[in-house]
């Protein structure tokens, strides 16, 4: 299996209208001891962690020490982040060998109500991303822009753009959004990936498979990458960040015992025959984009 989403934060400095955060979380971060299990536990299964489900990662009060605990786990890692303590963890992250990619949600700035403030913080991403081509060229960094509606030259939208372009001399007028066409190069190992905004699928109120019927779709979970939530608890993917899909804990279970119980075998099997057979995959969007089945 390729990635793992570790939900490390359960708190966040923004309110996004598009994310579920606002609408119940917890202040909690996960401990370095509970971090240290799931990492030795996934290492052997997992070629790269996430460090984010909901919450925001750079708030976590010792973000370097779980760094750390992952390198010596082996073990990539990837940020998506607000960007808004870019600079406070800015040496933090670029001293991290195995820090592989920073994703910056720049749509998550777009609600701010002070546009200068707003705009000041992608300044600051954008000079982390100078300063990483210097010191850390082998890092990924994408500016991700996912309020795409049918209007793509918003005010914001059109602003970063322009930016991005100048401050990397680079040129986006040429480029045409469209599902097949999402990330843009702008120099180096640095890109702008656009796409629509989405939903994030309704927990049901569904601690077991209590569904009466079938919905065609499907979905890379269990397949390519499965979440663990902030109190170990592990979930199929990366957008079930309520634990409506609970598949066993890492606290008390191997991760072998989790992919093979009958739970996730069954829905695993419904992925590859095209069949959404979980009340919160149904309410999925992103389960419904995939048009062919897939291939274990």
């Amino acid at each position: 299996m390729k990635y793992a989403y570790i939900e490390i934060s359960g708190a966040c400095n923004l309110s996004c209208s598009f994310c579920p955060y606002s609408k119940g979380s917890s202040k909690a971060f996960m401990s370095e001891t509970l971090f240290s299990t799931i990492t030795q536990k996934l290492a052997p299964h997992i070629q790269e962690i996430y460090l984010h489900i909901l919450g925001e990662p750079l708030l976590h009060p010792h973000l370097k020490n779980l760094l750390k605990i992952a390198a010596d786990a082996s073990l990539p890692v990837n940020i998506t982040t607000n960007g808004t303590l870019i600079q406070q963890q800015q040496d933090t992250l670029l001293s991290s060998s195995n820090l592989r990619q920073i994703n910056f949600s720049t749509h998550a700035l777009e609600e701010i109500k002070d546009i200068d403030q707003a705009r000041d913080l992608v300044l600051h991403m954008i000079q982390f991303a100078q300063q990483a081509m210097k010191s850390r060229p082998d890092l990924y960094i994408n500016f991700r822009l996912w309020n795409l509606k049918d209007n793509t030259n918003t005010t914001w939208n059109s602003w970063l753009k322009k930016t991005l372009s100048q401050s990397f001399n680079c040129e986006f007028s040429g480029h045409t959004f469209s599902v097949r066409h999402k990330s843009f190069w702008i120099r180096d190992r640095i890109y702008l990936h656009m796409d629509t905004r989405f939903d994030w699928p309704k927990p049901k109120a569904i601690k077991e498979n209590t569904s009466t019927h079938e919905i065609s779709g499907t979905c890379m979970g269990l397949i390519s990458h499965i979440g663990v939530l902030l109190d170990g608890t592990v979930v199929p993917c990366c957008l079930d960040y309520s634990g409506a899909i609970n598949l066993g804990n890492l606290k008390t279970k191997n991760f072998e015992e989790v992919l093979t119980s009958p739970r996730a075998l069954k829905i695993k099997k419904s992925f590859l025959e095209h069949k959404l057979i979980e009340g919160l995959c149904q309410t999925c969007g992103y389960c419904k984009r995939f048009k062919k089945s897939l291939k274990a």
